[in-house]
């Protein structure tokens, strides 16, 4: 264990033999006073500079041609709260104005992407020409925020960070890894296989170009700083630990290894003026040579600061006016990147006590201030030390080992930290942060970020929604079934789910088992586990919803034991050896007709399998927002049950393909296979009755889900209505409030109570700012020169029920208005296709113009078979699945006889 310890004027750093002194395990925040603090280094045999001189702490520090008007910092911390085009939210400019209204004297803006391709996050920022103004107004409204608190002369110097995310770059929620080196500790987290492609040098070069470009939006929008961040493994930091890169100017020798930030940061120098360039740089990783920079080669838990030495000092030729420099990866290794009191979800707590961490930290930036006295540096790694870490400040700076400190998840917890000390002189114990975790795992969540506890108005459902995902919390949730001989719970399920067994193996820690009782009766149960309605299906008759008002989380434990199963490669389709000379056509490749075929597959037939889309997953991986059902979760899933079929030729995916008039049933009929299953949903989108849609202005729900999943063209105008009230209609309001809408009206022409949308889906709309207009009836739409200008709308009351079994609503006589609105976005339902007995001649349809079926899902016509919301007019996709693996069942049974 690497310990600091004080020796003459220096900081060493000491290998403590364990057999010769007790090594300090780790301990909780337990330290009232600063006589404590120092009592408890001193049992440590640790050194941290302390000082009670407040007064240091409040004179300005000139950084290049600017100046702050203190020496504390807001370091980069991301909220992930942009919205899907990068441009900051409100809890974003909420954030950023109490950092300022807070007196920070540096508020270094965190991570923001210079492609859509190298977020880490989809609300993650992103700076481009469509929201370069949305970062002005963040800039002048920060600026604002802290003149109106202390006056015309407090000027807060604002650096954005510009960003890469490397191996954490995600595409529509899918990582998609762009790395600059093979690692044998880092690419096993990340699942990549040795022959992984490698970011090229030409595209590299083209990089650097992409940082001057946002750069210069940067100075746009009014940042006296832009940072070429070089931390935290994100692919500039990676690029400097890029040993093993053969044949590569990014790679081998030091020069090679720092071309990229030092020739980055030339071109921004030489090309954007009236702006600085700086960077936060990790000095140490925590990583073992030959993956870590920073790192002794004979031991990866000592330093050595020789190369991040010769790197700052290239950088300060560069004209670096100020430096932020950080230890390792907090989430990598949490001994020496963020000591914290409590583990994030799931995880366990460090085996060092967390003073060790900070001293470690402050320490080792500190002999970088030291070797260069005359740049400004801004030091981290205080949190833990809550309203103690004042003194730890001063005493840094005074001891020449900061220039600046940094506050990191410290000034999430407590933004107007500076303003209280500048007032009174200590910070207030119950407003700092207490090192939970919290904010991290919403992070990991890829939610909104902030402080749990000093902000859980905003943040606190977040966290507790995410402690529903830990192992530790599933385990101790799914000892509380009853194991019911004949349980409430599989009959509130429509796929019939064994669901007291498969909780009963995940408890036992078997997941192949309890995966395997899942798959048994629904197919593909980690889709399900993402977009069923558990709260009213199986939960709602769990016994404990009963006993104790509280159902077992039989989703949450379906979601986690599917993830793990297909990480663990138990997702698979089980082929016989030898096809059993059978064939089969599936039209449409959705939850009932992937359902159908692993059936089929599993029994011996071979299939074809039809779409019109180039992918399979239907309308759930099409139009359910990555926020309630990722790409990666459908997809990922489907992709591993049918690879095997696929790769012993029994499953053909032929895409392209749509029925219609002129390629019909019988198109399909005539090619001779022994049965076929149509899972082709319905496919037309009702309309507002009678009204006149203009040019522009009125959209489909569904293409518009399909617009905003994809990211093609999601930008919305501030004002927008959204026309119904099913999970569709939710789906939209919440994605347009994503996208940017200020105002999100649903417009529902009966009540609450009626309203077919699930009780959860519509509390998060709710809970978002969506506006609801219960009892109000869409009529008509307003437009001048074929554009939308408004929604003539009416009031209603509820008259006696209607076919559906809900109270009809009844239009007021006189009570007409309009409600100005720039887009309408029309959730009605869907219907069948137009000329859909031309599509499926011959074959009968239902009173609804559903297709009719039997109790075995054959149509009239032999052999054809059907499910989905082809029959059912739109249900659940665990009622879609459950169909389509019956209906296969029918065929391989009905085929026998």
């Amino acid at each position: 264990m690497i310990i600091p310890h004080r020796t003459s004027n220096a900081c060493e750093f000491v290998h403590i033999n364990e057999k010769e002194e007790i090594v300090a395990q780790h301990e909780r925040f337990h330290l009232h006073t600063l006589n404590d603090l120092k009592e408890k280094l001193k049992e440590l045999n640790v050194f941290l500079p302390l000082s009670e001189d407040q007064n240091v702490m409040f004179q300005k520090v000139k950084i290049g041609w600017k100046e702050t008007p203190n020496r504390y910092a807001i370091h980069p911390m991301e909220g992930f709260d942009s919205d899907i085009q990068g441009a900051p939210t409100d809890l974003a400019f909420r954030r950023y104005k109490r950092f300022a209204s807070g007196g920070s004297g540096l508020i270094w803006f965190e991570a923001t992407a210079l492609q859509n391709e190298c977020r880490s996050n989809p609300c993650q920022f992103w700076i481009h020409k469509g929201t370069v103004d949305a970062f002005k107004r963040l800039v002048d409204e920060t600026r604002k925020a802290a003149r109106d608190t202390f006056g015309q002369n407090h000027n807060p110097l604002l650096i954005l960070q510009l960003t890469h995310s490397g191996r954490y770059s995600k595409m529509d929620e899918k990582p998609t890894p762009i790395i600059a080196h093979h690692s044998e500790v880092l690419d096993p987290l990340h699942k990549l296989p040795k022959d992984y492609p490698l970011i090229s040098d030409e595209e590299l070069d083209r990089l650097q170009d992409q940082f001057v470009e946002t750069a210069l939006l940067a100075a746009e929008a009014g940042f006296d700083g832009v940072d070429v961040k070089s931390c935290h493994r994100y692919l500039l930091s990676e690029l400097l630990a890029s040993f093993t890169r053969e044949n590569s100017r990014y790679g081998g020798s030091f020069e090679n290894r720092t071309r990229m930030l030092r020739e980055t940061a030339q071109q921004i120098k030489e090309n954007v003026p009236g702006i600085f360039v700086t960077s936060r740089i990790n000095i140490f990783d925590g990583i073992r040579y030959p993956y870590g920079w920073g790192v002794s080669k004979e031991n990866e838990n000592i330093p050595d600061l020789s190369e991040p030495l010769r790197l700052i000092s290239l950088l300060k030729d560069i004209d670096y006016p100020i430096m932020n420099l950080t230890i390792a990866n907090p989430y990598f290794n949490p001994h020496w990147g963020r000591p914290y009191d409590f583990p994030i979800v799931g995880g366990s707590v460090p085996d060092v006590h967390p003073l060790e961490g900070v001293a470690f930290i402050i320490n080792t930036i500190g002999e970088i201030q030291k070797a260069n006295p005359e740049l400004p540096i801004i030091s981290t790694g205080f949190t833990w030390l809550r309203h103690l870490m004042p003194y730890a400040a001063a005493g840094a700076v005074k001891e020449g080992m900061a220039t600046l400190v940094g506050q990191g998840r410290g000034g999430f917890a407590y933004p107007d930290s500076v303003k209280d000390l500048m007032e009174t002189g200590r910070m207030d114990p119950q407003k700092t942060c207490v090192t939970c975790s919290g904010c991290t795992q919403i992070m990991r969540d890829g939610l909104n970020t902030g402080c749990v506890i000093r902000d859980s108005d905003i943040y606190g459902e977040s966290y507790r929604d995410a402690l529903q995902h830990s192992l530790n919390y599933l385990i101790r949730e799914a000892s509380r079934c009853r194991e019911c001989e004949f349980p409430n719970c599989q009959s509130g399920c429509p796929a019939d789910v064994d669901v007291p067994g498969f909780i009963k193996a995940f408890e036992e820690g078997d997941i192949k088992k309890s995966y395997e009782i899942l798959k048994n009766n629904n197919v593909m149960p980690e889709l399900c586990a993402y977009v069923c309605p558990s709260e009213v299906q199986c939960e709602q008759y769990c016994m404990e919803t009963i006993m104790n008002g509280v159902s077992v989380p039989i989703r949450e434990i379906q979601k986690y034991v599917a993830r793990r199963a297909r990480e663990l490669g138990y997702v698979t389709a089980k082929l016989p050896e030898k096809a059993n000379g059978r064939t089969a056509a599936i039209v449409g490749a959705g939850p009932a007709g992937i359902s159908a075929a692993i059936k089929l597959l599993e029994v011996g037939f071979i299939v074809d399998l039809f779409d019109k889309a180039k992918t399979t997953g239907g309308t759930p991986l099409d139009v359910i927002p990555a926020y309630r059902l990722s790409i990666d979760n459908v997809l990922g899933e489907i992709d591993e049950i049918l690879k095997l079929a696929i790769e012993k030729k029994r499953l053909n995916f032929i895409n392209g393909f749509e029925l219609s008039p002129t390629q019909n049933l019988d198109t399909i009929c005539r090619k001779g296979y022994d049965a076929i299953f149509l899972g082709i949903g319905l496919g037309k989108s009702q309309t507002l009755p009678n009204a006149q849609r203009p040019a522009s202005g009125v959209e489909d729900a569904l293409e518009f889900l399909k617009r905003y999943k994809r990211r093609i063209e999601t930008s919305v105008p501030s004002r927008v209505a959204v026309l119904g009230g099913g999970n569709t209609a939710m789906d939209a309001a919440l994605s347009a409030k994503r996208a940017g809408a200020r105002d999100v009206y649903i417009v529902y022409r009966r009540s609450f109570e009626e309203m077919p949308a699930w009780l959860k889906e519509r509390d998060h709309a709710m809970k978002a700012g969506v506006h609801f207009l219960i009892l109000s009836q869409p009529l008509d739409y307003l437009h001048e020169n074929g554009k939308l200008t408004g929604l003539e709308i009416a009031r209603t009351v509820l008259g006696d029920p209607d076919r559906s079994g809900r109270r009809r609503p009844v239009t007021i006589a006189n009570s007409e208005s309009v409600l100005p609105v720039d887009l309408v976005i029309e959730a009605l339902g869907q219907s069948p296709v137009e000329a859909i007995e031309k599509i499926l001649p011959g074959v009968e349809l239902n009173d609804k113009g559903f297709v009719k079926v039997d109790n075995d899902f054959r149509t009239n016509i032999a052999n054809v078979y059907a499910g989905g919301d082809l029959i059912n007019g739109g249900t659940t996709a665990v009622q879609a699945v459950a169909e389509g693996m019956k209906a296969a069942i029918s065929m391989d049974k009905n085929l026998l006889y």
